[in-house]
């Protein structure tokens, strides 16, 4: 079994010291190279050890993971943030699509997000994800990318590319502006709570529209929305007034 070196970056000793205990009794293929206490030591460490996957902790004296990140791009090792709850912290790393830990840490949750990274160091656009976290930091709404993690690859997408998702069980379909539909393991829910003050609209359990490419709101046969590629989508009795009083906040 190859082994994958890793750096365990945290401001708190106790966290450490339980990460490395899970670490060396659940997974074997880890080797902890180093650990450092604050940015500047994680940077330093990074630096010194050069590691294939470092534990990042979000919240640290001297500037938080994502500055750290931002200092060191551009990234070349997997990343697994490790936190207590933060929901914008968190959401940003999810529209990136990498992986984090909620302390305190489970077991089945940190063997799942150690086997994701040795995968993804195996190919080629493994540092894709936390390059882009820095990236969205630094751009404007429009310009965002979200990472669609596919069977094969995360695919980053700027928004302005999604039409419309369409959810199916735990699945949703992404349709993109090229005509392409794009399957994404995730659930309609969670594209919604990243999506829902980005310009998009939930219009029905099974469907989320991009508002810029929404042609007209047709009121027969119970109210359905006809999008620019002519595609027609249902908006439910029980979203109908949300989608109007979106629309009339728009007009106004």
């Amino acid at each position: 079994m190859k082994t994958i070196r890793a750096l365990i970056i945290d401001d708190e000793e106790n966290n450490i010291a339980n990460l490395q205990d899970l670490l060396q009794n659940y997974c074997p293929e880890v080797e902890i190279c180093d650990t450092a206490q604050s940015a500047a030591d994680g940077i330093a460490k990074i630096k010194a050890t050069q590691p294939d996957l470092v534990f990042l902790d979000v919240q640290m004296p001297g500037g938080t993971g994502f500055d750290m990140l931002e200092a060191l791009s551009p990234i070349t090792f997997q990343v697994i943030f490790v936190t207590a709850f933060d929901q914008y912290a968190i959401r940003a790393i999810r529209f990136c699509a990498i992986d984090y830990l909620m302390k305190p840490v489970d077991i089945l949750d940190l063997q799942q997000a150690v086997q994701r990274a040795i995968r993804n160091l195996q190919e080629s656009t493994s540092k894709q994800a936390p390059q882009q976290l820095i990236e969205n930091r630094q751009q404007e709404a429009e310009k965002l990318k979200i990472g669609l993690p596919t069977a094969e690859r995360i695919l980053f997408v700027e928004l302005h590319e999604i039409v419309r998702c369409v959810g199916e069980s735990n699945y949703t379909h992404v349709h993109l502006t090229d005509g392409k539909s794009i399957l994404i393991s995730k659930t309609l829910k969670e594209f919604d709570e990243l999506l829902c003050d980005k310009g998009f609209v939930r219009t029905h359990q099974s469907h989320l529209v991009n508002l810029k490419y929404i042609r007209s709101f047709e009121k027969n046969d119970g109210g359905y929305l006809k999008m620019n590629n002519g595609t027609s989508v249902p908006v439910s009795r029980q979203r109908k007034s949300t989608v109007m009083d979106l629309f009339n906040r728009i007009l106004n």
